[in-house]
């Protein structure tokens, strides 16, 4: 113990003896650091807001369906059904952690004006209990996630007053106040229909959804499609995100207990956009930090190898006068290890700093491939973000350590004190 600290003793000496070159190091670990924080957090901020919007535009937390729906509802929608609702409902509604429930029933159809027909997804649903889900709003969402760029909202007082997809509104050539014509096949095969008129255009983060989806009244797309008091889906909204895989595996026990045939499905089993993006980003991300850690690993390991071919007599002597090798690699190992304790501190704290400073300044960025909303960028800042910036910096300066160290503390004592 009393050599370690000898040997930490001197390295910290030694680490300020060129104080030039020490500066320079500090610096080139500081702006890595600062880096990967500001790139991490960026795409923690951007996952996040795309999840929330996701969550409360699309899919709430959780999906309660009649079982088999997930899998094999969109060729078979009338054998998936939920049957009854008021008792999925109450159990759902009493389960910890859960706010309400938005009922929600998807029928395929044709919808078309006077010269275009269009297939669409109408959407019956609750639209005071809608629009309470999408009012959320993620750390960098500047809009709802439901967003109505023009007209009013779903009323029931105006049961055939219709919410029209931006894209969907586009291509049929209709404006606010036109009939849109609907028609669809009823549970039991025949064809039925309504005259809608557009009351509303909505957007969502998902341009597919805008192009070929319509909110209608609940109440009267059950009566068009002859299923009263029926539902697809059940989606959950909950108090916090992170609680959902817990309500999730209660809720599922709930409903088997209760001799329910529904299934429960989290919005990340349902939303394959959010898990393509996700990866991306992960791999994204994953390229920067390599980036990074070869920059750190040959500056470090650049500086080391000038300091070491200054101090080769100095090595020699020590090796001369009884030091053995070992304390030769421990010494300037102890130099690196200062360095990636000391740069990789800087950095991270520097990181938050300037991440501050960036979330409050904000950055205006163009939507992403599948939005069509601009959004104002924000960095995210979370433990497991720093600690991570923190060990990738360090790891990477004492890796580049060790082989300066090995050669160092292997040179023949002969050579090392003529070594001009």
């Amino acid at each position: 113990m009393r050599q370690i600290k000898t040997l930490l003793s001197i390295a910290w000496r030694n680490v300020f003896r060129n104080r030039r070159r020490t500066l320079l190091t500090l610096s080139i670990l500081a702006i890595g650091c600062v880096g990967l924080v500001l790139i991490g957090g960026y795409f923690d901020n951007v996952l996040e807001g795309m999840r929330e919007q996701m969550i409360h535009s699309q899919y709430g937390h959780l999906q309660v369906n009649a079982s088999g729906y997930y899998q094999k509802g969109v060729t078979a929608p009338y054998d998936y059904l939920i049957r009854d609702v008021a008792r999925a409902e109450a159990e759902i509604e009493k389960t910890p952690h859960v706010l309400f429930t938005v009922p929600r029933l998807k029928i395929s159809g044709m919808a078309s004006s006077e010269t275009t027909t269009v297939a669409v997804v109408a959407l019956g649903t609750d639209h005071i209990r809608e629009t309470r889900m999408g009012s959320a709003k993620a750390l960098n969402v500047t809009i709802p996630s439901i967003h109505i760029l023009e007209g009013r909202d779903l009323d029931e007082s105006d049961p055939y007053g219709v919410l029209v997809g931006k894209g969907l509104l586009k291509s049929l050539g209709l404006k606010l106040g036109d009939t849109i014509n609907f028609l669809t096949t009823r549970e039991a095969g025949a064809l039925d229909g309504a005259p809608f008129r557009v009351r509303g255009v909505f957007e969502t983060i998902v341009k597919d959804a805008d192009d070929r989806s319509m909110k209608v009244n609940l109440g009267v797309l059950q009566k068009i499609a002859g299923v009263p008091n029926q539902l697809h889906t059940l989606m959950v909204v909950l108090d916090d995100t992170k609680n959902v895989d817990e309500v999730k595996s209660d809720l599922s026990r709930r409903l088997q207990a209760a001799r329910l045939p529904l299934e429960t499905l989290t919005w990340n089993e349902v939303d394959t956009v959010y898990r393509q993006y996700d990866a991306l980003h992960q791999k994204i991300c994953l390229i920067v930090q390599m980036i990074i850690c070869v920059v750190f690993f040959f500056s470090v390991a650049n500086t080391v190898n000038m300091a070491l071919m200054e101090r080769i007599r100095e090595f020699g002597t020590m090796m001369a006068i009884g030091n053995g090798r070992g304390s030769v690699f421990g010494m300037i190992f102890m130099e690196v290890f200062l360095f990636a304790v000391v740069g990789s501190l800087i950095g991270v704290l520097a990181g938050c700093v300037v991440a501050r400073i960036v979330s409050s300044i904000g950055i205006e960025m163009p939507p992403p491939p599948l939005g069509t909303n601009s959004y104002t960028a924000m960095i995210t800042l979370s433990w497991p973000l720093l600690i991570q910036s923190y060990f990738i910096s360090m790891i990477s300066t004492l890796l580049s350590g060790i082989l300066p160290a090995y050669r160092g503390c292997h040179f023949r004592i002969i050579e090392a004190l003529g070594y001009v």
